[in-house]
């Protein structure tokens, strides 16, 4: 696997929205399309001057429920037959060092750190031979979830209340 060490990041210079490779304390700005050949404007930016943005502006995050096995466990469930996920939209998203609100529910709220896997090119029933050719690279998330509404209608199974 062939991996790209360079740390990328996107954010704000004023009211302007970039994105580049961070070195130290300095971003290298780039311009074009992230995930397929972007291009160095040769302009850079201290840290110190941007705000940093969440790495990429997904159109939706997909996430595994019930994927760790010492969780499944604790909580006396089962492996299930396939893959359990739900979607987090667009609005949900907070950028780094940004304040999360607390839930309208006000029930318990919790909190886990994810592995996010950005996605950088399009694929529908991809081999799994072929999947690492669509992973631009990785991310932290810090999944926020208030738990109590997840099954809080037995009639609607449904988790986009997540």
């Amino acid at each position: 696997m062939n991996i790209d060490k360079h740390l990328w990041v996107r954010f704000a210079v004023g009211e302007r929205v970039a994105f580049g490779r961070l070195h130290a304390d300095q971003i290298t700005e780039f311009a074009g399309d992230m995930y397929a050949r972007p291009a160095s404007t040769g302009a850079t930016h201290a840290l110190a001057d941007v705000k940093l943005l969440h790495p990429s502006q997904p159109t939706k995050v997909v996430a595994l429920w019930n994927n760790f096995r010492a969780l499944r466990t604790k909580l006396g469930l089962g492996t299930p037959a396939e893959p359990l996920y739900f979607i987090k939209a667009p609005n949900s998203y907070a950028h780094p060092g940004d304040t999360v609100l607390q839930p309208w529910a006000q029930g318990k709220v919790v909190y886990e750190g994810e592995l996010g896997i950005v996605i950088g090119r399009s694929a529908t029933n991809v081999a799994e031979a072929d999947a690492m050719a669509h992973v631009f690279g990785y991310t932290c998330a810090n999944d926020i979830t208030e738990a109590e509404i997840l099954n809080r209608d037995a009639s609607f199974a449904q988790w986009v209340r997540a």
